[in-house]
């Protein structure tokens, strides 16, 4: 989906239209729009985008596949954090994270990295379907507050996509304290349970931290805190390649393989 653009891209898409299903190049309201229209177009199973200055990794389509069809319960997933400058170097890769529902009710949003995040089209569906256009900054952000609703983040340990950082003439850079107001205002709308806002409020007290340490851990087990702490601290584990079996697995799988082989 090209937005009119003069830079010659269109000459650029027509190179390479034979092996596209569908191009089309004309003004709109910006990048969310565009992509509203793409998605609009889709058809997979298996649903991403990514920006014509990003870049997706080497056969990280091919990672993507396996990990969905091996792994009914991954709904989305994501690769290490990393970016490249205007000259394509890799400049930089972040160690593997771990993001869960709780992390965006606590209004902790510092960053989920667009580029390399795969998800279902099952769950684009159940997340309502569509690209929050009135986001003119954060609408990235305000689908995955809506993704998380459904289901976990997953990671995989390797390299799926990569942002492409300039030094000029970049939204993220020259406008990053507008994405932040456009971050915050998704996470005050966001859906929570009374059970989820009275287990963030507990995991902020000072009690809570006083009975976390060790020499309490009999009053933190008693009053119930173990389960408080594996719904607001419970991530998915993260998915490993396994050089033996030639694809990636889960932690778990990874010992069991090991052992039997």
């Amino acid at each position: 989906m090209d937005g009119g653009s003069t830079d010659h891209s269109v000459e650029i898409i027509k190179k390479y239209e034979d092996r596209i299903t569908f191009w089309k190049s004309e003004p709109d309201r910006g990048m969310y729009d565009a992509l509203q229209k793409g998605f609009a177009k889709s058809t997979g199973d298996i649903m991403t985008w990514i920006n014509s200055d990003d870049t997706l990794a080497i056969k990280s389509l091919f990672t993507a596949a396996q990990i969905f069809s091996d792994y009914p319960q991954v709904e989305w997933l994501n690769g290490l954090p990393n970016q490249m400058d205007e000259e394509g170097r890799l400049t930089g890769v972040a160690a593997l994270p771990r993001w869960n529902k709780y992390n965006y009710l606590k209004k902790d949003f510092k960053y989920i990295q667009q580029e390399g995040i795969f998800w279902r089209r099952s769950l684009w569906e159940k997340a309502g379907g569509f690209i929050d256009v009135n986001f003119h900054l954060a609408a990235d952000l305000e689908l995955w507050s809506r993704f998380f609703i459904h289901a976990q983040l997953y990671y995989v340990n390797t390299l799926l996509g990569t942002f492409r950082a300039r030094s000029k003439n970049q939204k993220s850079l020259e406008q990053l304290d507008d994405y932040h107001d456009d971050a915050l205002m998704v996470l005050q709308q966001m859906h929570s349970s009374l059970e989820e806002q009275k287990n963030i409020k507990l995991t902020q007290t000072s009690f809570w931290r006083m009975v976390s340490k060790r020499p309490l851990q009999f009053i933190y087990k008693m009053l119930k805190y173990d389960k408080v702490a594996a719904a607001v601290y419970e991530y998915p584990p993260s998915f490993y390649f396994n050089r033996a079996a030639n694809k990636f697995m889960l932690p778990e799988e990874l010992n069991s393989y090991r052992n039997n082989t």
